[in-house]
């Protein structure tokens, strides 16, 4: 049995386009359900500083769970300890907002001086980093940028090919001689 080359290429096309449609379509039920160690993660990939509030268990596994090309090339895991040491010091007073008139002014300021220090020695974004944030690869779960652009060339070199076998096909049918 012989397949025609019109229907390799439909299904060509046809696994092309729901590869399309699966890296584009956003997982917004896993984003749902992501655990918190992640989340820190995510928030320090979003622009380099752990900008929200986590339980000190969150910032623990976020810890273990650093990949290791972060670990060795970023500051992550300074920013996740002194993340997690500003949430122990905040969760070591006595209540949430009863620092206000009690003598001591370190209260207030520490976590000031926690968020000044995550932010030291960040520089600010080139244009080339905000056009690669804005293309949403910038989560702990999303798809490489090297992958997306290789699953591309793959995607065009199957159309070329769907494309140059459909030509061949039709240029070979057009110089056979009429029966």
């Amino acid at each position: 049995m012989r397949i025609r080359p019109a229907a390799i290429t439909l299904a060509l096309l046809a696994l092309v386009a729901g590869l399309a449609v699966a890296v584009a379509m956003p997982s917004s039920a896993a984003a749902a359900g992501k655990p918190c160690w992640e989340r820190v993660i995510d928030d320090w990939l979003d622009n380099g500083t752990i900008d929200g509030q986590y339980k000190p268990a969150c910032y623990q596994q976020a810890l273990k769970h650093v990949p290791e090309d972060l670990r060795d090339y970023s500051n992550i895991t300074d920013a996740i300890s002194a993340a997690l040491s500003g949430s122990l010091r905040a969760g070591s007073g006595t209540g949430n907002a009863s620092h206000s008139g009690t003598g001591s002014d370190s209260g207030n300021g520490s976590s000031n001086a926690g968020k000044n220090r995550q932010t030291q020695g960040v520089p600010t974004q080139s244009l080339y980093s905000k056009g690669i944030n804005s293309l949403g690869t910038t989560k702990a779960s999303s798809i490489p940028i090297p992958l997306l652009v290789l699953a591309g060339l793959g995607a065009l070199l199957l159309v070329s090919a769907g494309g140059l076998a459909a030509s061949k096909r039709l240029k070979g049918r057009a110089l056979r001689p009429p029966a």
